[in-house]
Order: structure tokens, then C-alpha cells, then sequence
């Protein structure tokens, strides 16, 4: 009896774990023999040579410089920060900001920012106790909401503001209640109450339980490398041979440079139970409440295959917020600013760009209200954008 409860521990770990959004690796082929190999700078791949056979072009890359903030809530930030090329001066572009997900950083964004470099200046922020960042005392939902509202603060105007995941509920707390630091929200796979929840995401809500959880992580750790890349990959990507190997590389080694601090375990698990708990709020205090109070212009993008957040979620977005631009991607996992980022880059930009052309009195009030008035409905609407 006790080996089968460790070998479920075992299995629930490696499933549950998946939601770490920098933890990618595909599947083993059998088209070379297993092994590191050299990277063209001369470099060893972390990953077996099969990998590599699913991808032509294998470079280093490199994420964006950033520095350690402090926030007015007192905690340390790691930020991310590029410009765009040009002479530097005057430029009245609206700055873009990014919020990742449970267990990820601000190198998530790294390869959608690259995409958007010369559209705007761009700031990803690695939220408490993840990425580069050191643990505050508390990892919660309401401290990162509080975290991110200071960080905004920080500018002096209204910002884009675009998030992944944990950070999709984040920052629908943050536009509720703060419209006057968001310009636009954009909003990939939002981590949002669900009653019917996918079967990765199944998993991963049992390491919320006491005692459970820290007994499936200390398992985890014994699985195979190269096995929990397989289920991780099949987590997170509908298809991961579509990445270049560069990025799942860079990507994994960001993922276990975060996984040897020794504070890890203990802030995955405490921003995870805050999530369920936030599932399973009243409806006058979930989430959704929140985000049917958002006065910005909204955009959501879905992905078909998202074994963490169940596409199904569009129609309550629909519901809460009634003039929220929807974007279904059929060939598209959870992360998919990662899986797809030129597309992922054209729709956000896109939204910008028509969400610059209103000017109403509810698209620049710092009132919070109910739902986009009708003024904004150009901006609503439902597509879906196939990738290949």
C-alpha cells in the first residue's frame, strides 16, 4: 500500500509540476544516440541529441537585461527591460508590461518581447520568490496584486499590461481596481475560477493539499530528467517540436536555476494554495467578479489544446465582460507567448493598435465600473487564429 501511494505521489508530482511555464522539453526520438551535444558557440545542450534532431536552428540566446527594484510594499523585484532601437528621446509610446505565471519569470516573455522590441519599450517583472527575485514573507494572490499595482506606479502613464496564467488573475485584480495604471489588459490562458477544470490542472490543484504537496515535490525530484521533460512538454505545448531548441534549452536552465533555490518548493506551494483558495471564493469575492468591473479594453487568447486553463473559460469571459476581444488558437497549449510568439505578438499588437483609436470617457475613466460600456464594442468579438 505504501508503494502505490509513492508511486502516485511520484506521478501527480511530475503532472503537477507542469505548470512551472519555464519548465519545456519535448519528447525523446530515435533519430541520433542520447547524450549532450555541442551548441554552435561551443556550448553543451542540457538535452539528449534526439531533441535537437526536431530542430534545425540551435543558437544561444540570451534574456533581457534587468535590475532589483524596490517596491513601495517593501519587497524586491527582479525587472526585465529593453528599448526600442532609435535615438532615445521623446518617444510617447506606451510602455509595455508583463506578468508571468505560476512557478515562471520574466523570461517567459523573452522571445514575445523580441517579437515587439521595436513597437515599444518593454518591462517583464519577476514577481516575489520567483526568477531572480528574493521571497518576501508571504506569496500570495493579494500580495502580488499589491506587488504589481506598485510596480505600475512606478510609471507616469497607463500601461499595456499583458499576462500569462496566475498572472492573468493578478492582473485582472490590478485593472478592477486600479484603472488608472492600465491602458489595455491583455490576457493569455487566465488562471480564473473554473468549475470544469482540465486534467492537468486536476493535478496540479492536489498539491494544494496539506502534507500532500510537499510529499509529491520531495517525490518529484527522483523522477528522470528526461521523463519529467516528456511530461512537462506535453503539459504545456500542443506541439513542442515547433520551438527552436535555443529556447527550450535557455528554458530549462532558467527552470532548474530557480527549482536549486532553496526557497522554491515553499513558494510554489504557497502561491499555489492561494490559487485554489481564490478558486473557491463566493461569487461577490471570486475573480470573476473583479474582471466583470474592468473598464479597459480587454483581450483574452485561449489556447484549444491547454491541458492547465480549459478554453471552455471564453464564455464566461464573455459573460464577465461583454466587450472583451476573444481570441481561440486551435494549435496552441498553455503558454502560448512561447509556442507561438510572432502570432501571438501580430494579435496583441493588433488590439493596441485599435484599442489606440478610442478616446471615450469610459476608455479614460478612473472610475471603476461594470463592464465595457457599448462606446468601446468595436473592440469586442470572438476569432480564432490558426497557426501552423
Amino acid at each position: 500500500m505504501v508503494r502505490i501511494v509513492d508511486e502516485g505521489t511520484v506521478l501527480l508530482g511530475q503532472v503537477a509540476l507542469g505548470d512551472l511555464g519555464i519548465v519545456v522539453a519535448a519528447a525523446l526520438g530515435h533519430c541520433a544516440p542520447p547524450g549532450p551535444v555541442s551548441l554552435i558557440d561551443g556550448t553543451r545542450s542540457a538535452f539528449p541529441q534526439p531533441l535537437l534532431c526536431q530542430h534545425r536552428r540551435v543558437e544561444r540566446i540570451e534574456a533581457w537585461p534587468g535590475e532589483h527594484l524596490t517596491l513601495s510594499t517593501g519587497r524586491r523585484v527582479f525587472v526585465r527591460h529593453t528599448e526600442p532601437e532609435g535615438d532615445g528621446d521623446g518617444d510617447d509610446r506606451t510602455p509595455l508590461v508583463y506578468v508571468h505565471g505560476l512557478g515562471g519569470s520574466s523570461t517567459n516573455w523573452t522571445t514575445l518581447m523580441r517579437e515587439l522590441h521595436d513597437d515599444a519599450a518593454q518591462w517583464a517583472i519577476d514577481l516575489p520568490g520567483f526568477g531572480e527575485s528574493p521571497p518576501g514573507d508571504h506569496h500570495t494572490v493579494a500580495e502580488y496584486v499589491a506587488d504589481v499595482v506598485a510596480f505600475l506606479e512606478t510609471f507616469d502613464r497607463p500601461v499595456h499590461l499583458v499576462a500569462n496564467s496566475l498572472g492573468g488573475m493578478i492582473c485582472t485584480y490590478v485593472a478592477s481596481s486600479r484603472p488608472d495604471l492600465v491602458l489595455t489588459l491583455s490576457l493569455v490562458s487566465p488562471a480564473m475560477p473554473q468549475y470544469r477544470l482540465p486534467w492537468a490542472a486536476q493535478a496540479t490543484a492536489v498539491m494544494a493539499v496539506p502534507w500532500l504537496g510537499e510529499r509529491i515535490i520531495r517525490s518529484a525530484a527522483y523522477v528522470a530528467p528526461e521523463k519529467q521533460a516528456e511530461r512537462l512538454a506535453a503539459i504545456l505545448f500542443a506541439d513542442v517540436a515547433v520551438i527552436p531548441m535555443a529556447e527550450l534549452t535557455f528554458a530549462a536552465e532558467q527552470r532548474d536555476q530557480w527549482m536549486s533555490r532553496p526557497y522554491a518548493d515553499t513558494v510554489l506551494l504557497q502561491a499555489l494554495r492561494s490559487i485554489v483558495r481564490h478558486y473557491t471564493r463566493p461569487g461577490r469575492e471570486s475573480a470573476w467578479r473583479a474582471a466583470s468591473h474592468i473598464l479597459r479594453p480587454t483581450l483574452v487568447i485561449m489556447g484549444a489544446r491547454d491541458a492547465l486553463v480549459g478554453a471552455w473559460g471564453r464564455t464566461r469571459w464573455r459573460r464577465a465582460l461583454r466587450y472583451a476581444r476573444l481570441v481561440y488558437m486551435p494549435n496552441t497549449g498553455h503558454v502560448a507567448m512561447m509556442e507561438h510568439p510572432a502570432a501571438v505578438a501580430g494579435i496583441i499588437r493588433e488590439f493596441v493598435r485599435d484599442a489606440s483609436r478610442i478616446r471615450t470617457s469610459a476608455s479614460t475613466s478612473r472610475t471603476p465600473g461594470r463592464g465595457m460600456p457599448p462606446s468601446v464594442a468595436p473592440l469586442s468579438g470572438e476569432s480564432t487564429h490558426a497557426t501552423t
